[in-house]
């Protein structure tokens, strides 16, 4: 390449926007939720500099009538393309804000608490509002029992529901009311799952998912196509900066799960 058309390049705002892109997508880790948000920063920036090179590139002199057409149905296909996910993207995102706050009062005697990852031994953040919102409704409901639902993920040296019925029985709770479930690895499975231990155990009452608002949508939608009828309990988000993470992903979540649906 010509000295002078590097320095072109290195002049260029689509360059910078690439490389901004590519560096924040190997970054990023779709396990978590920082890693996530870095991921889609950067395919974010990945569009921006192809949509700046299409219109810088449509500007220059001495170009054909059909690089001008082509150059034209590319952007044309973006920029389509582009408002459709956005508008895709509105739509998801108010189907999870529809369940954020969940049931007004539940008064559920089984809590289906969801598992949502340990640092360690340690229930990570997230986790621990859901906990705290399960403790809330256990200390407020002395007959309601919970399932606590989660395996062994990467990085974590214990199950999370062992690690769930730990936390809850250092603050109170009767260990014969908490009820294990430990082979989950995702949401489907966490009420599958904890629908069998219900059945086995033969307990009898109204049903509540508990989990993080932003989940909840996606929560009583498995739940509801299983055949349980459920209430929710809402936890909040335990940080403000990981509210454009959650809802971004939880948003993926949703479409592929609809994908999932409609392929069969």
């Amino acid at each position: 390449m010509k000295k002078g058309k590097f320095k072109e390049r290195l002049a260029s705002p689509a360059f910078w926007l690439a490389a901004a892109g590519v560096l924040c997508v190997f970054v990023g880790d779709l396990r978590t939720s920082a890693g996530f948000l870095a991921a889609a920063v950067g395919c974010g920036l990945l569009l921006a500099a192809w949509l700046v090179w299409l219109f810088r590139k449509g500007r220059q002199p001495g170009l054909t009538p059909r690089q001008r057409r082509w150059l034209k149905v590319g952007k044309v296909i973006t920029i389509t393309a582009a408002a459709a996910g956005l508008a895709l993207l509105i739509l998801l995102e108010g189907l999870i804000l529809s369940q954020v706050h969940g049931t007004e009062d539940p008064q559920a005697e089984i809590l289906i608490v969801l598992g949502a990852g340990l640092r360690g031994e340690t229930p990570s953040a997230t986790l621990q509002v859901r906990l705290d919102a399960a403790l809330e409704q256990l200390s407020a409901h002395p007959q309601a029992v919970a399932v606590l639902s989660g395996g062994q993920g990467h990085n974590e040296t214990v199950t999370e529901a062992s690690a769930m019925a730990r936390y809850l029985t250092a603050r109170g709770i009767e260990p014969s009311r908490l009820y294990l479930e430990e082979q989950a690895r995702n949401t489907e499975q966490n009420l599958r799952f904890s629908r069998e231990i219900i059945e086995e155990n033969h307990l009898e009452g109204s049903i509540a998912v508990v989990s993080n608002g932003f989940h909840l949508y996606r929560a009583k939608h498995l739940a509801e196509r299983m055949g349980m009828e459920v209430e929710t309990v809402s936890a909040p988000v335990p940080y403000a900066w990981l509210i454009p993470s959650v809802y971004l992903r939880e948003a993926c979540s949703l479409l592929l799960m609809f994908a999932k649906e409609i392929l069969g």
